[in-house]
């Protein structure tokens, strides 16, 4: 199978130009979602590795992609995610989303099982609306116009303990670039989110990769849903554990393409 270079297209999304990368070629296509804070490049070292066709895209508001006046949220980034599918991955297609990504790939799974031939949760989020309210309002508020500044420095530090020095620079670099408002759209977004719709109208290949299957994670609120622990890894599995990641996902597109003949 001939590897197809690495190309950015742009597609008409609902709220703007959404700019995408497309690599390889054959397969089963597998569409990526990045995080909150984020934007396709965090998708870039995975997409070089693949013999498959894949897209990596930046929602409405981050990265390269217009939209910057939002709607943001779950439901405005499912459609973000139909915009480029309808584009780039008109048949059935792998979805794989990291942290915020993984609600949101959760969120289309539940809105449209028939178009997935496989679903793949990435440090994945669980039921964020068990959050005490007085909590969540508080963390919220850290991603006001008010506090951001000074905030936003400081707020992905915990997460990048593990990572590796690029990753961190990666991270950092995409923080400071994001726009606060797609932030804390999202955000509040995710805290009213619920994630059990996934489970209960898709059916096919669903996997999780994980750095820790913690009770505040999908995979920890849900014992059933099979997954894998990477290995010295921070929430970036990606980016850390870039070989196992590849490793996994090929697996995984192996088990999406025995059900999918």
């Amino acid at each position: 199978m001939k590897h197809v270079e690495a190309k950015t297209t742009a597609v008409n999304g609902p709220a703007g130009r959404l700019m995408a990368t497309v690599e390889g070629d054959g397969g089963i296509p597998t569409l990526f979602v990045h995080d909150v804070a984020a934007d396709r490049t965090h998708w870039a070292q995975v997409q070089h590795g693949l013999a498959t066709r894949s897209v990596a895209f930046d929602l409405r508001g981050l990265g390269e992609s217009g939209g910057s006046h939002g709607p943001f949220g779950v439901e405005a980034a499912v459609e973000d995610v139909a915009a480029v599918a309808d584009a780039l991955a008109s048949e059935k297609f792998v979805l794989v989303g990291h942290g915020f990504g993984a609600a949101v790939a959760g969120a289309f799974a539940a809105y449209y099982p028939e178009r997935l031939a496989g679903l793949l949760y990435v440090e994945a989020p669980g039921d964020l609306r068990r959050m005490p309210k007085a909590e969540a309002e508080a963390w919220l508020d850290n991603f006001s116009a008010a506090k951001y500044g000074t905030f936003h420095e400081h707020w992905l530090a915990p997460q990048l303990l593990a990572a590796r020095e690029a990753t961190r620079v990666l991270v950092m670099k995409t923080m400071r670039t994001s726009r606060r408002e797609a932030i804390a759209g999202n955000l509040e977004s995710l805290l009213g989110h619920d994630p059990d719709a996934a489970f209960e109208q898709f059916k096919g290949p669903t996997h999780a990769l994980v750095a820790t299957a913690g009770p505040e994670t999908l995979a920890g609120q849900h014992p059933t849903l099979s997954h894998s622990v990477a290995p010295h890894a921070s929430h970036w599995l990606m980016l850390d554990a870039d070989k196992w990641f590849h490793t996994e996902l090929v697996r995984f597109l192996g088990q999406c393409r025995h059900h999918h003949p």
